[in-house]
């Protein structure tokens, strides 16, 4: 331990200013531990699928005070997308869902507790991946070292001044932008049926009340 820590109730408290800069690692929980690294202690152990040890340590910021439990919450949300991905799209839904039901139980109520017990369960037992966090990571990267994308053709369409300016009407929305990428298969002929109405479409035969909506997008 450097002359800069000292002991506290016997835990190590870091006083380095380079690491101060973190609020959490500021902090300590209920039983004297170093607030960062509980958080850290919960966020891997989902990740190992260790759900006991999550949920311990979930508990240890629970009774520690509302805030680090907000704390907790808002990284139960992260790690269903950062951790859990693509792996179970579903998940940041449930999650959100039970942080919003715990809110119905009040603070000292066991219920309440037992809301994040199930959303650390439910993690931990998801099938995971972190691709979208790498992504996210990636692109940051790239941008901080001067990376900026260039506007592909397809966006050019009738939503966009460059597409107006060269004639790309509904039509061309019709049949080259608006094409999704996979297309599910479906059993209705909606696309052939509103192809035939934009091919003799006729604004002249437009009725003078009919609702008109903004021609471009909020």
């Amino acid at each position: 331990m450097s002359e800069k820590d000292v002991k506290k109730n016997g835990v190590p408290q870091n006083r380095d200013k380079e690491f101060l800069a973190d609020p959490w690692a500021r902090t300590r929980t209920r039983n004297g531990l170093a607030a960062d690294e509980v958080i850290s202690a919960l966020q891997k152990s989902i990740r190992k699928g260790k759900e006991r040890a999550a949920c311990e340590f979930a508990y240890e910021m629970y009774i520690s005070s509302p805030q680090m439990e907000e704390k907790l919450w808002r990284r139960l949300q992260a790690i269903s997308v950062e951790d859990i991905g693509m792996g179970n799209p579903q998940a940041p839904i449930l999650i959100n869902s039970l942080n919003q039901m715990r809110q119905n139980f009040s603070y000292n109520e066991p219920d309440r507790a037992m809301m994040f017990v199930h959303a650390i369960r439910y993690l931990c037992e998801s099938t995971k991946d972190r691709s979208s966090d790498l992504l996210k990571n990636i692109i940051i990267k790239n941008f901080a070292l001067g990376y900026v994308p260039e506007i592909p053709d397809y966006a050019l369409d009738k939503h966009t001044t460059r597409g107006k300016k060269m004639g790309r009407g509904s039509m061309h929305f019709l049949e080259v932008d608006s094409k999704v990428t996979p297309q599910l298969k479906v059993d209705n002929d909606y696309w052939d049926e509103y192809h035939k109405i934009r091919e003799n479409w006729d604004d002249s035969k437009v009725i003078p009340n009919a609702f008109k909506f903004n021609p471009y997008q909020i």
